[in-house]
């Protein structure tokens, strides 16, 4: 009997744990950094009193506003950054993303998934996946292949966003894959 219990709660516990959101999962994980910005935060950001004789203040409250939700999980731990892509590949598959663009170089593997919005060069989610390769020497411990070490970043962006202004977005936040969300922003306008 005790093992059928123990089984039975091996069993629950996996379905929580894979039906549970990444970001939820490693939000209290010392070993990740956790940006989340919830669609309450963009309301409120909509409100502010910018002066709207600046376009570009314009221009960034109407960003800021189309964005219902932001995520960003990254991470040195290779087990953490392979369940965030496993994680990448099952959303994929759920959501019915496209491949907007994948980018394999020295710096960073990154991966653009997108799901159309109703208008040219909108996106209603953007999910993008970085292994990004860093110099060892940094002074950090962390993961080394081929004397790089390893930093993932999983970023979520769920709304009516334009993706001509959201690069400008990361550049703000300082956010791995900026550079990489311009150019697949420029393929995509291609």
């Amino acid at each position: 009997m005790k093992k059928n219990l123990l089984l039975l709660t091996a069993f629950i516990a996996s379905f929580w744990v894979s039906g549970q959101n990444i970001f939820e999962r490693y939000a209290d994980n010392d070993e990740v950094t956790l940006v989340s910005i919830s669609p309450k935060m963009f309301k409120m950001l909509g409100q502010m009193s910018l002066s709207l004789d600046d376009p570009e203040a314009q221009e960034y409250l109407d960003m800021v506003t189309s964005i219902n939700n932001f995520k960003v999980l990254v991470s040195s731990n290779q087990s953490i950054s392979d369940d965030m892509l496993k994680w990448v590949k099952q959303q994929v598959s759920k959501q019915d993303l496209d491949e907007l663009m994948s980018i394999k170089d020295q710096e960073a593997d990154v991966t653009f998934y997108v799901k159309e919005g109703k208008k040219e060069d909108y996106v209603e989610q953007l999910l993008m996946y970085v292994n990004e390769r860093v110099q060892s020497g940094s002074g950090n411990i962390n993961l080394n292949i081929n004397g790089r070490e390893i930093k993932a970043v999983l970023m979520l962006l769920e709304g009516n966003i334009d993706l001509n202004k959201i690069s400008k977005l990361t550049d703000q936040m300082d956010l791995p894959g900026g550079n990489q969300l311009r150019k697949a922003q420029q393929k995509k306008s291609l």
